[in-house]
């Protein structure tokens, strides 16, 4: 996180919001905030429902591989999966 703000904030962008998300408690909400996160995603923690945590993360833009950091680029094939037009 602080390297995240870092990071941008040398690049001058001040006004970047930081969002975090996935199994966020109320603990862990107020230590990432203490260290710079802005915006926090809490849907597992206060769903009625079991839990089912996922990652949604972007692979690919206009045809261009992309990802964060930490993650693999590009499109993975996964046989689980329907493709809908």
């Amino acid at each position: 996180m602080r390297e995240t703000r870092c990071r941008l904030d040398r690049a001058g962008f001040n006004g970047v919001q930081i969002v975090v998300s996935g199994g966020l408690t109320p603990a862990r909400i107020a230590e990432l905030a203490a260290v710079g996160a802005d915006v926090f995603g809490v849907g597992s923690y206060i769903a009625h429902a079991e839990p089912m945590d996922m990652t949604m993360d972007l692979k690919e833009v206009s045809g261009v591989p992309v990802a964060k950091r930490g993650r693999l680029p590009g499109i993975l094939a996964n046989d689980r999966l329907v493709r809908i037009q």
